[in-house]
């Protein structure tokens, strides 16, 4: 699908659909919607009256207007002026691409307001529109159920120096695209998205950005005595990979700071011989949304331009039951040396992050950053929407919030509680996988932490966002790529 500008004059735009703000608290309601009532002589907010809508976010109000050269006006509410922010434009942009194709349009024109900074707004709606045309179908038959559409989508910024906008553009669109890939890694079923199907799409990413990659093999995993990946990996007779891509800027040298994205690669997770209830096993293919965030990133990585080198990271497993599977009881060797008893074959995630985390540390990257569906306490304590973030840097974690509210994605810091480290404790080797019922997600991320020498540090456990239950605009029910736009706005904004 097609993402273009227009700076004609409104007025002039002929569209089967046009999609304006209506804002909730304004009198007018908005100088888009102003110059449109006008047109049609008061019947838009005469309509609205009628219909009693006032502006709601997300709610929205269809007029049919053939004295226009817009067919159609679609007043979308986004509530208070006051309280607008440029990434609400997202939901705006979404609306109308969903609206459009919906009504089986092939175009439709979204008026920005002229109230948000025309750069942001351009953003915002250009990856709002990609995103609100996600649609998984690959393993749908009937047409009518694949058929799109919905062909192009113009963003209207009347007036506006199209040269100076076009690059920010390219880089949404990057953005967006890398937000869809992995939806689709996260909705493929297991049978195809395996530790080997990741490999290859790192290695096809890779060829197309230049990005360097290698992968590790199950003989190379135990030859870098990853005794944790190996470990998870051995109930399957899918083997297990490690998958290293780098990213490097022009003039890269010794001196120029690295960091690490790691993202978990369950494949599929049954659980092990602690293995899940009918319920929960159902969704486990979403157990790799941390890997599918980390391909992601690297895919649009180049559109970005950090200056620095970016490390992608990914350990891959399944984790099934077989007379091979590692069992409770079970002692493992890490790829730092330390020694993991293993209490709960389900509590893998931080298994395969460990020694994944230690090996980043080891390349040189001063600052590390990985991404999971860890722990379903996460989800209990912060809901379905919002990830945990821990760090052990007060500056790390404050650059990653930021990062976060300019990607539009919503995490809350939690806690390192130094006091409940003695639940990891282990009479037999040097700590347990798992700790008590109470505070699952800190103790995963303590467990984690204990594979940390120096570097900064931050985990993100996006149990909760990472897929939907139900879809909302701009976010399809399934996989939701969560965590793409803040990794990118995080390496963007360091060196």
């Amino acid at each position: 699908m097609n993402v273009a500008l227009d700076n004609s004059a409104l007025a002039d735009l002929a569209t089967p659909l046009l999609a304006v703000a209506y804002f909730s608290d304004d009198a007018a309601h908005g100088a888009e919607f102003v110059a449109l009532d006008a047109r049609v002589g008061g019947r838009l907010s005469q309509l609205a009256g009628e219909e009693g809508f006032v502006g709601e976010p997300g709610k929205t109000l269809l007029v049919h207007t053939s004295d226009l050269a817009q067919k159609r006006v679609l007043l979308v509410g986004v509530g208070k002026a006051s309280e607008l922010k440029p990434v609400d434009l997202r939901k705006l942009s979404a609306v109308a691409v969903e609206e459009a194709d919906k009504r089986h349009l092939a175009t439709v024109v979204v008026a920005l307001p002229a109230a948000v900074d025309v750069a942001l707004a351009v953003r915002y709606a250009a990856e709002g529109a990609v995103l609100g045309a996600y649609r998984y179908t690959t393993w749908l038959t009937d047409e009518k159920d694949t058929k799109r559409w919905l062909e192009g989508v113009r963003l209207s910024v009347a007036g506006a120096d199209l040269a100076t906008l076009k690059p920010v553009l390219a880089r949404a669109n990057a953005a967006a695209y890398a937000v869809n890939m992995a939806r689709d890694l996260v909705n493929s079923p297991p049978v195809e998205c395996t530790p080997r199907y990741l490999a290859s799409i790192a290695e096809t990413i890779a060829k197309d950005e230049n990005l360097e990659c290698i992968i590790f093999d199950e003989a190379r995993i135990a030859a870098e005595k990853m005794g944790l990946l190996a470990a998870v990996g051995c109930g399957s007779s899918e083997p297990p990979r490690f998958i290293h891509m780098t990213y490097r800027p022009a003039g890269a040298d010794a001196s120029t700071p690295q960091v690490a994205l790691i993202g978990k690669g369950l494949t599929y997770d049954a659980g092990g011989y602690n293995i899940k209830p009918t319920g929960s096993l159902e969704d486990m293919k979403i157990d790799m949304s941390g890997a599918a965030a980390v391909l992601g990133a690297m895919k649009a990585i180049r559109a970005f331009a950090p200056k620095i080198i970016v490390h992608g990271i990914i350990p891959s497993a399944e984790n099934l039951v077989s007379g091979n599977a590692y069992k409770p009881g079970d002692i493992i060797r890490s790829h730092n040396g330390k020694t993991v008893e293993i209490m709960n074959t389900d509590a893998e995630g931080r298994l395969i992050l460990a020694d994944a985390l230690s090996y980043a540390e080891k390349l040189g990257c001063q600052k590390l950053v990985d991404l999971a569906t860890l722990t379903g306490a996460c989800m209990i304590a912060l809901g379905p929407f919002t990830a945990g973030l821990f760090a052990n840097n007060d500056g790390w974690r404050a650059a990653i919030e930021a990062a976060a509210e300019r990607g539009g994605e919503d995490f809350w810091a939690l806690p390192l509680s130094k006091k409940l480290r003695s639940m990891l404790k282990s009479p037999i080797a040097d700590m347990k996988n798992i700790g008590e019922r109470w505070g699952g997600a800190i103790t995963g991320a303590l467990f984690l932490q204990e594979f940390i020498g120096k570097a900064t540090w931050a985990h993100l456990d996006i149990a909760g966002p990472a897929s939907n239950d139900k879809p909302e605009p701009g976010t399809p029910r399934g996989g939701t790529g969560f965590g793409v736009m803040t990794l990118l706005e995080l390496v963007s904004h360091e060196g």
